[in-house]
């Protein structure tokens, strides 16, 4: 005579199972603990994966797989998740789009979204091109986040004597704001609007909450449209004429927001609902 179900088996059966995965680096940050913490008060079955790791990595009865990262072996994990059927957020594709600052920023003006001018090459041809008017500007690498290795110079003789340490650079003028910079948090049709300190300024201070005027929402989801992203954040800055987008990320900390975890868990759990309702009985 065969056992019944155990009482994991059951809630499996009746509950979407969610996987997270998230590079090493992100796991002292608050997301994705925070979405793992909301799912588990769900009540939710969770698969927790390194991408890193080189133990085979097990998606059977995987209804929905969550990533945090950028990585080759995280996009690869991506790839064979939507390979077999599970479905995934952020996309691999999505994620890919906005891992090229170059590229991101080609889309974003071929779109018409309003975003700086982007010069890209050798950091010497772009000091050679450079005129006065050009100045300051905003230096960065292709490849990054979280502000890593964005420099602003205030001349050519400035920039030609950066160090710098990847073949290529991102340049683009440099736009005065306040000392704040405004995140458009988004998670499927919920967006944020939050005012950061900027890095680049150097200031110190909370962030903080603001209203999500119909014009900002309207430019995030043009955003995330355009990319094809589901969790991600749109880093602004404010001018006279509206806000400029400087860049597009996936998956954010999503600071400063209260009961966001819970909102990220909403959206996955109905991801989850949603590709299990889709798949042949």
């Amino acid at each position: 005579m065969n056992a019944g179900p155990t009482p994991e088996q059951e809630r499996r059966s009746t509950h979407p199972l969610i996987g997270i995965a998230a590079e090493a680096r992100y796991l002292a940050q608050r997301q994705p603990a925070g979405l793992v913490a909301a799912l588990t008060r769900a009540g939710h079955p969770l698969v927790l994966l390194d991408p890193e790791s080189a133990a085979p990595v097990s998606l059977r009865g995987m209804d929905v797989l969550v990533a945090r990262g950028r990585s080759e072996a995280l996009l690869d994990l991506l790839g064979r998740a939507e390979a077999a059927g599970v479905a995934t957020v952020n996309a691999r594709a999505a994620v890919a789009a906005v891992l090229d600052k170059a590229e991101m920023a080609r889309a974003l003006a071929a779109a018409g979204i309003p975003s700086p001018a982007t010069r890209v090459g050798p950091l010497d041809a772009i000091a050679r091109a450079s005129r006065p008017e050009d100045f300051p500007m905003v230096v960065k690498p292709i490849f990054g986040d979280n502000a890593r290795g964005v420099r602003v110079v205030s001349s050519r003789a400035e920039l030609a004597r950066l160090p710098w340490s990847e073949p290529l650079a991102v340049a683009q003028p440099f736009i005065p704001s306040d000392g704040d910079d405004l995140k458009l948090y988004v998670a499927g049709p919920a967006v944020w609007a939050v005012k950061k300190p900027s890095p680049i300024a150097g200031r110190g201070g909370p962030a903080r909450l603001v209203p999500a005027t119909p014009a900002l929402e309207a430019l995030a989801h043009r955003c995330g449209r355009l990319f094809g992203l589901e969790l991600f954040g749109v880093d602004c800055i404010e001018t006279p004429r509206g806000p400029v987008v400087i860049e597009v990320n996936d998956f954010p900390n999503y600071t400063g927001i209260d009961g966001v975890d819970e909102q990220l868990a909403r959206h996955v759990i109905g991801r989850a609902a949603a590709r299990r309702t889709e798949r042949p009985s």
